[in-house]
């Protein structure tokens, strides 16, 4: 974890305060005793806030600034200039995000300034160790939103209709040394009323709030179907769809209407197919990636035998699509690895958690855009394109992992 506490600054103090209702405030207390109270809302409403927050363009020009300035360059000797001129542009980056996220912008200000006081210690490698905090400091924001994200994900995608509980245990299951900060027993103690909470980071503020949440059964987050992003249901009731428009289209309009699609035109067969080939890749990333001394716990599978195995299934949905094998002979001849319990079409389902989920449960700072290069040449193995290179973007291969388990919209786009 590398969140970054700022409670040693002063007289500088970030607070999360109870107003009515089950509302919370989060206050920005400055140095100089000037206070900025942020508008009130629930803990969900400020959870599901800070996950949307866009970061893109800021993300950009922190990493322009460790590509680019000359400070990071290699060399023997390093110009005073160039840090000087580095913290000249770092400092200006803040701004981007004074309107849309208050809270960072706050905590940058304090967090740059009380890295500008770093002593020199007279080595050489001083000027490259203040840029790097720097850098760090610049970073948090939307490091920490990814912290946000990766819970959410195994907290409430699926978990729509449980309660409250069986949300927070499946936390503790997944990411336990999380789920032991935001524990809502810890606020057993804590009188209800005009709560006030001194915060000593930006990620110990969304698991406050997260622990808040848990306290309650007025509302509950869901995951809209189609945008796939996070919503507060009005009723009750299982609530697919949120109110948003995405794409100039409400999401309960097109997310229905793909859904309809989706449905009807799936055949259970070629379904499960799919759900064997994204498998089958799955368990050749896997090995691949898997040191040599930890192959011995895994199930054998290099590309010769991913490729035998695609051009079998590839022949076999050929022979089916033409009317030459039953849906359950079709099943059992592409299940080589005797994968599946049933070979009645309407029975046989394939669950496992796609490449995505795998790697969001394994690390709760699991960043896709570190994990994924920005592009990368592959083979084209599919038919009709069969040993052609083509470019995926760092998109691409996201929505490849997550292929199975991801939003109407994602699917449409990409069948698109």
């Amino acid at each position: 974890m590398e969140e970054v506490s700022y409670m040693a600054l002063g007289a500088s103090r970030l607070f999360l305060t109870e107003a009515d209702h089950g509302c919370f405030s989060v206050v920005l207390h400055h140095g100089n005793g000037a206070e900025d109270r942020l508008p009130a809302a629930t803990p969900a409403e400020l959870l599901i806030a800070a996950s949307d927050i866009d970061y893109t363009d800021y993300r950009r020009e922190v990493q322009r600034l460790w590509d680019e300035h000359p400070l990071f360059e290699e060399r023997l000797d390093i110009p005073v200039a160039d840090l000087e001129d580095f913290v000249a542009e770092a400092l200006l980056l803040p701004s981007m995000l004074q309107d849309r996220d208050p809270v960072s912008f706050f905590l940058l200000g304090e967090l740059l300034h009380r890295s500008l006081q770093m002593q020199d210690d007279g080595s050489a490698s001083f000027l490259l160790k203040a840029g790097y905090q720097i850098l760090r400091v610049l970073r948090e924001p939307f490091r920490v939103q990814t912290y946000l994200r990766n819970i959410l994900e195994v907290t409430f995608d699926g978990m729509e209709r449980v309660s409250q509980q069986e949300r927070f245990e499946k936390l503790k299951q997944v990411y336990p040394d999380v789920a032991q900060i935001c524990d809502p027993a810890l606020l057993d103690h804590v009188p209800e009323g005009q709560r006030s909470f001194a915060v000593r980071n930006l990620f110990g503020l969304y698991l406050l709030e997260l622990a808040l949440y848990f306290r309650q059964d007025k509302q509950r987050i869901a995951r809209c179907d189609y945008c796939w992003r996070y919503f507060i249901p009005k009723t009750k009731k299982a609530t697919r769809y949120c109110d948003r428009v995405t794409d100039g289209f409400p999401c309960k309009e097109r997310g229905s209407r793909f859904k309809r699609n989706l449905i009807s035109e799936q055949d259970e067969a070629l379904k499960i197919c799919e759900q064997l080939r994204g498998r089958m890749y799955a368990r050749l990333l896997r090995w691949q990636e898997a040191a040599p001394t930890e192959r011995d716990r895994l199930i054998p599978m290099d590309y010769d035998d991913y490729e035998t195995w695609s051009e079998n299934a590839r022949l076999a949905r050929a022979e089916y699509l033409l009317g030459k094998l039953t849906a359950e002979a079709f099943l059992q001849k592409i299940d080589t690895t005797h994968e599946l319990e049933s070979y009645e079409a309407g029975k046989a389902e394939l669950v496992e958690e796609t490449p995505w989920q795998q790697r969001v449960a394994q690390r709760w700072d699991f960043d896709p855009e570190i994990f994924y290069p920005e592009s990368m040449m592959v083979l084209d193995t599919t038919p009709g394109k069969k040993g052609e290179w083509e470019i995926l973007t760092r998109d691409d291969l996201r929505r490849q992992d997550q292929k199975g388990h991801q939003s109407l919209r994602d699917k449409y786009q990409k069948d698109k």
